[in-house]
């Protein structure tokens, strides 16, 4: 009968050995397989990071133009039909709108914002230019189209108000 030694059987220096054996360490292959698989995970959290903060810009210029549209078109529809020339020349509420919301300065707003005009004709159908024959008549309806350009991303917006005197 043959009986097996457990390991508190074993001597004091065999237990060193066995230990020292198990012990050796990593290899360089197992070092580099870390290495790769953590750099990995970096680089996909990286990503992910960058793309969530360009999102949460664009999102942020989005609302910003936005909000100066919005407020350009208020302000168009509560102005004085006066402060609408008959030509395509930027209004002044459009003009404060866009000063005020996006930031820009007087002598840039016309890189930033602009208008296009229609008016109704007698058949019904939109003709262009804000007046018929250049001169302002009553009962006239304009379809103004609004558009702003964020200075920081380029990202483009356009609202379209319709305005009339009846």
């Amino acid at each position: 009968m043959r009986v097996r030694a457990r390991a508190t059987d074993r001597t004091p220096d065999a237990l060193a050995d066995a230990s020292t054996a198990r012990d050796a360490g990593a290899t360089l292959v197992e070092v580099l397989i870390t290495i790769v698989l953590l750099g990995t995970l970096v680089a996909g959290i990286l990503t992910l990071t960058q793309t969530s903060i360009i999102a949460s810009k664009t999102s942020e210029e989005a609302a910003r133009v936005e909000s100066a549209l919005l407020t350009a078109a208020e302000r168009v529809e509560r102005a004085d039909r006066l402060q609408f020339p008959c030509d395509d020349t930027l209004p002044a509420p459009v003009e404060a709108a866009a000063q005020l919301k996006l930031g820009v300065s007087e002598t840039d707003v016309e890189h930033h914002a602009w208008i296009t005009t229609e008016h109704l004709d007698g058949s019904g159908q939109w003709a262009p230019g804000a007046c018929p024959g250049g001169v302002y008549q009553p009962n006239l309806v304009q379809r103004i189209t609004i558009t702003m350009v964020s200075p920081d991303t380029g990202l483009t917006r356009s609202l379209e108000v319709i305005k009339g005197d009846i």
